[in-house]
């Protein structure tokens, strides 16, 4: 067994195991050769030799210790009868279909690109969605509401909200079985839009969707699950945390390392350093590195950004973080 799915089952392996969000893209000259080829991403998304071939790009260069599936939260949308465009420099634009009625055929294209991974490769590979309130969010905000959001915008898409979480929640649980059943190993649930919400939103529509998917999940089959509910306030990962079952939890690059103990001691972390780190000077990015190393010593850690990889950043600063993760 791996010392990724060691960790999240929740023994302290002797090396820490290391994977980064948005691990496979823009950063690299391969998948940028790839990237070339098509007219947009969906089509990329859709095509299960290129699902195969970019997932596989950052393990082959850097020797991960997990693959992710290259894929997309908005899948889910967009296999329960959504309109789902990509569209450059303006990010996904989305006309919600608000019956959401998923369409496994639709995803036929990512069972297949799932099953080509595991046919080249014993490195874990890890399965995602969306939460049911991010991928709602992106469904009903458009880019310019979703960059100046405030929490009374969201309060009034309530009765909205309250109407469509539960439906959205069974479409994404119906994704997730499917990746399952494509073999993949490990699943991690993406709640990136958590810190627009307060207290008795998050429970609503964060926390009670999730124990859904959670349960689901672990009724299929029991492998390794992942929350991340990014930039949520202490109390709402606190809550988050003693999600039954839930085997780990990510934390953003905003989370404080000191408060880690005020959330359930029985959980495996991932996380944490701001992919910002990866353009500064080997000081800085050493530094932090050691910081976060130390602060998980004792504890079953999973080395990661506290957000995705971004576009800038070079393969040698990637290399030199590897390096000095795998030296400890």
């Amino acid at each position: 067994m791996s010392i990724f799915i060691d960790t999240l089952r929740g023994h302290k392996t002797k090396s820490t195991p290391v994977w980064l969000m948005r691990q496979a893209g823009r950063h690299l000259p391969e998948y940028i050769n790839i990237r070339k080829r098509f007219n947009n991403l969906m089509d990329m998304f859709l095509d299960p030799p290129t699902i195969a071939e970019v997932s596989m790009q950052p393990v082959n260069r850097y020797k991960m210790d997990a693959c992710i599936v290259f894929s997309d939260i908005l899948i889910t949308p967009f296999a329960a009868g959504s309109d789902v465009k990509f569209v450059e420099g303006q990010g996904p634009l989305i006309k919600l279909n608000e019956n959401i009625d998923y369409n496994h055929k639709k995803t036929l294209p990512l069972a297949t690109g799932i099953k080509k991974i595991k046919e080249s490769t014993d490195v874990p590979l890890i399965g995602f969605a969306g939460g049911a309130w991010t991928t709602l969010f992106y469904c009903l905000f458009t880019k310019g509401e979703r960059q100046e959001l405030r929490s009374d915008d969201v309060s009034k898409k309530t009765s909205q909200i309250d109407n469509l979480i539960e439906r959205m929640t069974y479409a994404i649980i119906q994704h997730s079985e499917m990746q399952i059943d494509s073999g993949v190993d490990a699943f991690q649930i993406f709640e990136s839009a958590a810190g627009y919400l307060n207290d008795e939103q998050f429970y609503k529509w964060c926390v009670q969707p999730t124990k859904k998917i959670v349960e689901s999940i672990k009724k299929r089959k029991d492998i390794p699950i992942i929350g991340f509910p990014r930039n949520a306030n202490l109390e709402c990962y606190k809550n988050y945390s003693h999600i039954n079952r839930l085997d780990c939890i990510t934390l953003d690059y905003n989370f404080s390392l000191d408060k880690i103990n005020e959330l359930n001691n029985k959980i495996v972390f991932q996380g944490n350093m701001d992919p910002n780190f990866l353009l500064r000077d080997s000081q800085n990015l050493g530094q932090k590195i050691d910081e976060i190393l130390f602060a998980f010593r004792e504890r079953p850690h999973i080395f990661n950004l506290g957000h995705g990889v971004l576009p800038e950043t070079s393969i040698e600063k990637v290399e030199e973080m590897l390096l000095q993760i795998r030296s400890k």
